[in-house]
């Protein structure tokens, strides 16, 4: 692999007798051959899923029931936002493999700069998991309005 090195004074120059020195434009002097380093192939682009694989609202609500059961049979306290976002973040993580995540929420009713009640899938395909997130934390499976893909997050190991 044939390289050249080139700094804010110029292209760095071997000399024959060893010395370095800086030129303008590179030549012979500025090229060096570097044996056994290759050129490591660019990272693929990211796979943009097609519609969301979402599961039936009936199997989807079930999954919330369960993991809402789970939590408190484990004695979690599910009040206020974060205790919402528990069932949420845990859903989701069962979830990941149809590329359910989270929804990114910095401001507002949110816990750890999430939204609190609501899974969303990469093409922006939002489902709201939990009437009165927070309060009574009822599970339900209903499909809401797409939000913009680009605050879609990965799911976050519970």
């Amino acid at each position: 692999m044939k390289i050249q090195i080139k700094t804010e004074h110029g292209y760095l120059s071997l000399q024959p007798d060893g010395r370095l020195e800086f030129r303008d434009r590179a030549g012979a002097w500025e090229t060096f051959d570097i044996e056994g380093l290759t050129q490591a192939a660019p990272p693929a682009p990211p796979v943009r899923p097609g519609p969301s694989p979402l599961p039936p609202a009936t199997g989807g609500r079930d999954l919330v029931v369960a993991v809402k059961t789970m939590l408190l049979r484990e004695g979690h306290d599910l009040s206020g936002p974060c205790g919402a976002f528990a069932i949420t973040k845990h859903v989701a993580w069962a979830l990941k493999k149809t590329g359910a995540g989270l929804l990114s929420k910095p401001g507002g009713n949110n816990c750890e700069g999430y939204a609190t009640d609501v899974i969303v899938y990469p093409d922006g395909q939002l489902v709201d998991i939990l009437g009165d997130g927070g309060g009574a934390n009822t599970p339900q499976w209903a499909e809401g309005e797409d939000i913009d893909p680009s605050r879609w997050r990965p799911p976050v190991e519970p």
